[in-house]
């Protein structure tokens, strides 16, 4: 009886108290990050913001940078996030840490206050919270804006996802075969995203290097050998660092990405097991996710006395909600949005042919080793419920990613990546066809 005690406390923790700690602590540390982050010198960030303003000038709010493919840049976004790192105050650091306020000109958008203040000399006429949200990149950014102005961010950016995306390579490469065949897919999936747009776009990024990091993670624990004991950590830390860093854009590329990582790199033939291992996967993000991001409504509330969590409950029920721009949208016309943004791109050509190639062989080895249909469901199974997971999120929130189908449609890289992974994971797992016979 003792024993069995010990047992199921020691699971309650590893289950339950654990990641429970483990997201105390991050909402602790992210906490006391802001609130450093406040006493930073504001008169370099205003001076670099000053220089930036004829960027968003030019642009606008939502430019194309090409009309023969989908390439958005949100500076409508950009602009909101650069004025809240901006906005600091170290006599009250712990209330601005939290409300994160952006400030208000007139009727006009971020983008146009910018350039009115900056350009026009006129005065801001008040601030307004934005407090449902961590708003962590607040952290870098404000350490950038002490010596870069908005242009050299953005080529900085650039640079750094290119080169992680190259580390990530190469690492996959030093993997040998169990770790070469996802470069391709990895790499094509990268391409639907357009990597100019990518850099250019300070809110594009924040989710995305969280998704890298958290692939490169799981190739070090696989280089390592202890992969699928400690993989639920990284895909914890992956929810947890989406809800500090991210402001809802596509948050399932963290969640997807790591888990393609993990199963190609560590894969599981059998179904039961598979599902029981994508399941505690996605709890274990989900569970980071949803308590970090929930911990920003509580603390906030209670150190600052304003009702976050009123407003990251309506905010969360309204992009869960049916209705867009004032009418009720189906699952069917949010997907078909969203799809349509993503695909629209040449790199759809290059990923159909390596699709179809991929499947071809797949297909042909299945003939040469007389394998089933039901062992090829198998072992196509998890990846197939993988690329469902943008899927499901258009589904459940279906007036964020109706309206914001330029963000949202982005978590597609996870079907992309998913598909062509499990294709070439699949074939691997049948065995070689007899050449004598």
């Amino acid at each position: 009886m003792n024993g069995n005690k010990a047992s199921l406390a020691r699971k309650l923790w590893q289950y339950a108290g654990k990641p429970l700690l483990l997201v105390l602590l991050s909402a602790a540390v992210g906490t006391g990050l802001l609130v450093l982050s406040e006493f930073l010198p504001a008169e370099p960030m205003d001076r670099n913001l000053a220089r930036s303003a004829d960027i968003f000038e030019a642009t606008g709010k939502f430019p194309n940078l090409h009309t023969w493919c989908s390439s958005r840049l949100d500076n409508y976004s950009d602009a909101i996030m650069l004025q809240i790192a901006g906005n600091v105050s170290a006599e009250r650091p712990v209330e601005y840490a939290m409300l994160s306020r952006y400030p208000v000109l007139g009727e006009l958008d971020p983008v146009q206050s910018i350039v009115a203040h900056y350009a026009g000399g006129e005065p801001y006429e008040g601030w307004a919270p934005y407090a449902r949200y961590w708003h962590g990149y607040g952290v870098i950014y404000r350490l950038l804006l002490q010596f870069l102005d908005y242009h050299k961010i953005r080529l900085l950016n650039m640079a750094a996802q290119i080169a992680l995306m190259l580390y990530i390579c190469f690492r996959l490469f030093r993997a040998g075969s169990r770790g070469r065949g996802m470069i391709p897919p990895l790499l094509i999936s990268w391409g639907m995203l357009a990597p100019v747009v990518m850099g250019l776009n300070l809110e594009y990024s924040l989710g995305f290097y969280v998704s890298l990091f958290s692939v490169l993670a799981m190739l070090r624990l696989s280089r390592k050998g202890s992969l699928r004991e400690k993989e639920a950590l990284v895909l914890l830390f992956s929810g947890i660092c989406t809800a500090y860093w991210d402001v809802l854009t596509y948050p399932m590329a963290a969640l997807g990405l790591p888990l393609a990582a993990a199963f190609f790199l560590d894969p599981e033939e059998k179904p039961g097991r598979a599902l029981a291992r994508l399941f505690r996967l996605g709890l274990a993000w989900g569970a980071g996710y949803g308590l970090m991001w929930v911990s920003k409504w509580l603390i906030g509330t209670a150190l600052t006395g304003y009702n976050a969590v009123e407003e990251g409950l309506s905010t969360f029920l309204l992009r869960t909600g049916e209705e867009a721009y004032g009418e009720a949208v189906t699952v069917g016309e949010t997907l078909w949005r969203n799809l349509v943004y993503f695909f629209r791109t040449p790199v759809s050509f290059l990923f159909l042919a390596w699709l179809l190639g991929a499947g071809f062989l797949l297909v042909r080895r299945a003939v040469q080793t007389r394998a089933s249909a039901r062992t090829l469901g198998r072992l196509l199974l998890p990846w197939l419920l993988i690329a469902c997971i943008p899927f499901a999120w258009c589904a459940v929130t279906k007036n964020h990613a109706y309206i914001h189908d330029w963000l949202a449609s982005k978590a597609f890289i996870v079907t992309t990546t998913a598909l062509l992974c499990g294709l070439d994971r699949a074939r691997r797992a049948l065995p070689e066809p007899d050449r004598a016979a």
